[in-house]
């Protein structure tokens, strides 16, 4: 199996470190992304979350960076890697070292999410950040860096455009040279996504694996819970919890900021202690949080989804941070659930939420339990399409047929069906 990797032509030192790593074989997203950026061609790649597009990308980078001496006698910022949240960044970084740990010598790494000067950091030949500190970085602390950029990295792309930063984006695109590999890679396909490739990309190859948007049941097993009320979501958390009914570790997402310390906080009521993840914690205490759960001192993390954040009226929250997110891209280890406590924004936040870890996860299965409320519309809409119900959360009573109104071919998880269950105080359904 490690000829597998072999056989894509990197360098003996990334292949070791791949083999230090335990990776098998390449992925479908690695198996056709590399050897296209590797010949030095623009490239455009879609993959499902968790499929390893960050090593597609992160492997021919550096066996450009090992196989090209730089120009000039002075080290220079040769590849810059763009992220849409800090959270991302710090991951990205990680990786990358870990794939450049028999080359460090000879490519060193920058992260800027880390708030260190790039002048303070031993002359990187690889800058890791978001676009608004890319931009500071490439043409505030040293004017002459972006000169020597020779290849451009948009990670999840289709989030870059629309969030805060996307001004410093296109301001950064502009001090650019110009001529540079550029790679986009990307979870999902959008029109932010044709944008950038329209200001990026040159006769790009289009990278597009065919394969479903969620893994099996073997990896992921998907329950809808139908609440009558508030107080029974709560309830029936905590008896999930307590009671050992739901086994391991869970990330818990909320639909808004001030419930993901409300929950946080019951959960303490009753002796289960959790973390907070939200906008509003400076980037180094997230960081700190996740790096905390990863090792064990957490088994549940109550996290906001920033997709589905609105302030309510009389209380705005004006310490978010804008270049926020934990559902796209994030590797949280060992988890064994992920609760969406409210019920996600769109079917692509769900697929996001609870598909990155049963693919990062293969030997266990990760189990996606949905809650929603009787009262309120519990079916998340696709993206694109407002107002379209999908059939994530089935029907009442364990009806798992799609509302009527809602033709077969439009229910998205057919695949792996979620089993539906009522929560009733009563003996019978309510009228």
């Amino acid at each position: 199996d490690e000829d597998l990797f072999g056989q894509l032509g990197l360098d003996p030192r990334l292949l070791r470190a791949v083999s230090e790593l335990g990776w098998a074989a390449p992925t479908a997203i690695q198996a056709e992304a590399i050897p296209v950026a590797m010949e030095g061609r623009d490239l455009l790649a879609r993959a499902r979350t968790g499929s390893g597009k960050t090593a597609a990308y992160g492997l021919p980078l550096l066996h450009r960076l090992l196989r090209a001496a730089p120009g000039g006698g002075a080290q220079a910022v040769r590849a810059l890697v763009l992220v849409p949240s800090k959270e991302l960044g710090l991951q990205v970084v990680l990786s990358l070292r870990r794939l450049a740990a028999f080359c460090a010598r000879h490519v060193r790494i920058a992260d800027l999410c880390a708030h260190t000067e790039l002048s303070a950091q031993n002359g990187p030949e690889v800058v890791v950040g978001t676009p608004g500190q890319g931009a500071g970085a490439t043409g505030g602390a040293q004017p002459g860096a972006a000169h020597s950029l020779e290849l451009l990295v948009l990670d999840e792309a289709d989030l870059l455009l629309p969030s805060a930063s996307g001004n410093d984006l296109k301001a950064l695109l502009c001090h650019l040279p110009k001529i540079y590999q550029a790679l986009l890679v990307s979870a999902t396909f959008n029109p932010d996504v044709e944008a950038l490739k329209e200001l990026v990309l040159h006769n790009p190859v289009i990278v597009q694996p065919q394969e479903p948007r969620l893994p099996g049941s073997a990896q992921l097993q998907q329950w809808v819970v139908r609440c009558d009320t508030e107080e029974d979501k709560f309830l029936l958390l905590c008896a999930l919890l307590k009671l050992a009914l739901l086994r391991g570790r869970a990330l818990l997402f909320v639909g808004a900021l001030p419930r993901c310390y409300r929950l946080k906080l019951f959960l303490e009521q009753f002796g289960i202690a959790a973390c907070a993840l939200n906008s509003e914690l400076p980037a180094r205490s997230r960081c700190h949080v996740i790096t905390q759960f990863n090792r064990g001192l957490y088994d549940y993390i109550v996290a906001t989804d920033e997709e589905a954040l609105e302030a309510p009226a009389g209380c705005p929250h004006n310490r978010k941070d804008p270049e926020y997110s934990v559902s796209r891209g994030i590797d949280f280890q060992n988890v064994a659930a992920v609760i969406n406590f409210d019920v996600p924004p769109t079917v692509e936040s769900y697929i996001h939420r609870v598909g990155r870890h049963a693919l990062s996860h293969p030997k266990q299965a990760v189990k996606g339990l949905g809650c929603g409320d009787q009262g309120g519309d519990a079916t998340p809409r696709s993206q694109g399409t407002p107002g379209t119900p999908r059939g994530l959360w089935g029907g009442c009573g364990g009806d798992r047929s799609p509302p009527n109104d809602v033709p077969p071919s439009q229910t998205y998880f057919e695949e792996t069906p979620a089993p539906h269950v009522h929560v009733d105080r009563q003996a019978t359904d309510p009228p």
